[in-house]
């Protein structure tokens, strides 16, 4: 029981991670929107697992989990939009908001080390594509001094 506590409470802080670190980019103040929606996939993924364990042979656990992107797919429809400059957007906080997932999954599932390079991943795009962005603006003079390098 309390491993499974551990992980709940790990798939949270995962997601809240993912959610600030995304909110850098795209200010949607979307931290706990990314902790409750890898709570709920660690949650869907300890239910499915116990399921499997009661009844084994009956069943696909994977079936439950595989209900998370149609889940997700109802959340991204809010999210991604087409501003009036016809350009998109959304789609960065759609993918990190996967990612979140995705992170829930694999903490319920004990593949802490797969998180933990997936943050780190997650985390060098968005410093590098913030740092290229920022060095192509100064380039065109476009950049009032900000004093620091913010990803996106």
């Amino acid at each position: 029981m309390e491993i499974l506590l551990l992980r709940l409470a790990l798939a949270g802080i995962a997601g809240f991670m993912l959610g600030l670190i995304s909110n850098r980019q795209d200010k949607t103040r979307s931290g706990r929107v990314f902790a409750i929606v890898s709570i709920s996939s660690a949650l869907l993924y300890i239910i499915a697992a116990g399921i499997y364990e009661e009844t084994p042979g009956v069943g696909d656990p994977a079936r439950l989990t595989a209900s998370i992107p149609a889940a997700l797919g109802f959340l991204f429809a809010g999210l991604v939009h087409v501003r009036q400059d016809r350009r998109g957007a959304g789609t960065t906080t759609a993918a990190a908001l996967l990612l979140s997932a995705l992170a829930g999954l694999l903490i319920a599932d004990g593949s802490y080390t797969t998180v933990l390079l997936g943050i780190f991943f997650f985390v060098l795009i968005y410093w590098m594509s913030g740092f290229i962005r920022d060095r192509q603006l100064r380039t065109r003079g476009q950049v009032k001094a900000r004093g620091r390098n913010n990803p996106g």
